[in-house]
């Protein structure tokens, strides 16, 4: 029998290293067709083809990745060495071994410093321009073929909701070159966020249109229903953003169809930068009247998101946008000695026709790359660990946890990549709620879903304080966020970005163009600056560079 096995081995070896002298005669970037009896197929008899089934041989992962200094690890373990990546060794057969692992904050700065050496460990998270940089370097694995045999089906579910926009991402001559993350889109839709219970004292009903939303924030200011209220829209600084921005008001830009930081096409089909268009200039006209009539507090130009924090949860003001998270963070709090506190929030304010404009972020802002000279074993380790860490995120670990109370975070796992659907927090808000309004029964429910209606329920029925003293109240907020959003899919125009890309002249001017456009826009909002200087911002925005970039982002388009 060792014989047989010693034959079948030096006949593999011979097979594979024939395959590889054939394909390095080719120069063509082209994928040849493949030809029946080619050594491609050998390799399927020595993997295991099941996205969740071990490696043939023990294979060591050499990984670069981030640390979250937030993360509560059991005592004795760490990110090294904690339930979840033993679960995953043991099932994979696969060894992770961290060459760096680094805090966020200097996480870039190792990468670059890792890049720059040419010292690269087989896998490891960058930016969007790091990616670019390794790819013209032909420094990454092509990761196509490992990718079609083994993802799984969830993970291949987690892409598709993108609608091609994270594979297009990473998408060069036909080849994916690295693993895109997916985050929740739900993070980039604002709602608006008001006091329920001060909406009930006075009377103050559901609010739809501008004025509305307007009326009830005068409402607060004049009638001071929390006795401490001095602020009426609450705002800071960062005013729009390309993803989440807590404080911002995105949502007002919106509705007058402008999308600032957004590249869009316009009604002539025209790629256009959105911060530069006539709506952005109708929309800074009309915000810089509820800055005028003291609806926005114009101090809002040197606050930061903590201030506007303290604000909100010391009873200062009662109207801001945020995200559909916001309502467990910060808001859940806010109840934890009193269950008659409570936040509304909504999809507001609406068109004239109805429709609540919002932009919709990137799913996708970092790439996990592997090493070019990487073998077949590594980049099959890594498109299943990343099917684990997909299933291990949904059920936010329960299953794997060694006692309930047990910390969680996805950034407990060896790779550090988000992985989610792109609707994955309105659909589990929607499955929820389901379940509340007897469409289905529990169940149904599974992982985070699951989590959510228990909470859900104990609110419901022992009250927010009560749930919050025994560390709940989060997955009832969480629910109450994104339903938001689900149930009013109806209403919701969002808008995508017709291209999320970067380009090497980006890289180099486009913190300068960015400086002038947000001093620009703050200085018109406030007074300092008249809304006639909107054109002229337009016309220097273009010379440093903007036509340049339009360009560019033109003819990457034209390739797609």
């Amino acid at each position: 029998m060792k014989k047989i096995r010693r034959l079948f081995a030096l006949l593999l070896s011979f097979l594979l290293v024939t395959g590889l002298l054939v394909g390095c005669k080719s120069t063509s970037t082209k994928e040849p067709e493949k030809q029946s009896g080619e050594t491609e197929s050998i390799p399927v008899m020595t993997q295991n083809l099941d996205p969740y089934g071990a490696l043939a041989e023990k294979t060591e992962l050499h990984i670069g990745r981030s640390e979250d200094a937030n993360v509560k690890y059991e005592e004795g373990e760490n990110s090294e060495n904690n339930y979840i990546t033993k679960y995953l060794e043991e099932k994979l057969n696969v060894d992770y071994i961290y060459d760096f692992s680094v805090s966020n904050q200097t996480y870039d700065t190792k990468v670059a410093m890792a890049i720059t050496s040419g010292e690269l460990p087989d896998v490891m998270t960058v930016s969007e321009s790091q990616l670019r940089q390794l790819v013209k370097a032909d420094a990454v694995a092509d990761m196509t073929d490992a990718y079609n045999k083994f993802a799984s089906d969830n993970l291949k579910s987690a892409y598709e909701s993108t609608n091609g926009i994270s594979f297009g991402s990473v998408t060069f001559d036909g080849k994916i070159l690295a693993m895109p993350n997916v985050s929740p889109g739900a993070d980039g839709i604002p709602l608006l966020y008001i006091r329920g219970d001060w909406m009930d004292q006075l009377g103050l009903k559901e609010p739809k249109s501008m004025d509305d939303v307007v009326n009830i924030i005068r409402t607060f200011m004049e009638k001071n229903p929390g006795g401490k209220v001095n602020n009426g829209l609450v705002v800071a600084q960062k005013i729009v953003a390309t993803g989440g921005n807590t404080y911002g008001i995105d949502a007002l830009f919106a509705l007058y169809n402008s999308y600032p930081k957004f590249w869009i096409t316009d009604d002539s089909g025209k790629l256009t930068y959105g911060s530069i268009t006539p709506e952005t200039k109708e929309a800074l006209t009309n915000i810089r009247k509820l800055v005028t009539e003291g609806i926005i507090d114009p101090s809002f130009i040197v606050r930061d998101s903590d201030q506007c924090q303290e604000l909100v949860t010391s009873g200062q003001a009662g109207v801001f946008f945020g995200a559909w998270w916001n309502m467990a963070s910060p808001l859940k709090d806010m109840s934890a000695n009193d269950d008659s506190v409570y936040w509304n929030c909504y999809t507001a304010p609406l068109t004239e026709d109805g429709k609540y404009n919002t932009h919709m972020m990137s799913p996708t802002t970092s790439y996990l790359v592997v090493n070019k000279d990487a073998s077949e074993s590594v980049k099959e380790a890594v498109i299943k660990t990343m099917n684990y860490q997909f299933d291990i995120d949904q059920d936010q670990g329960v299953s794997l946890k060694p006692r309930p109370e047990a910390g969680y975070s996805w950034t407990m796992m060896p790779l550090s990549v988000l992985l989610s659907r792109f609707d994955d927090k309105e659909a589990k808000a929607q499955a929820v709620m389901d379940v509340v309004n007897g469409v289905k029964q529990e169940s149904d429910l599974v992982g985070e879903e699951k989590i959510w209606y228990q909470d859900y329920k104990l609110v419901d029925t022992e009250g927010m304080s009560k749930a919050i003293a025994g560390n709940g109240g989060s997955g009832c907020s969480f629910t109450k966020g994104a339903y938001a959003i689900s149930s009013n899919v109806k209403i919701i125009n969002k808008v995508y970005g017709a291209t999320y890309a970067h380009t090497d002249t980006m890289d180099k001017k486009w913190a300068t163009l960015e400086k002038i456009e947000d001093e620009k826009f703050l200085q018109i909002l406030v007074g300092d600056a008249d809304v006639s200087e909107f054109d002229n911002f337009v016309s220097q925005w273009k010379s440093l560079g903007g036509d340049e970039i339009t360009t560019e982002l033109e003819g990457l388009l034209k390739q797609q």
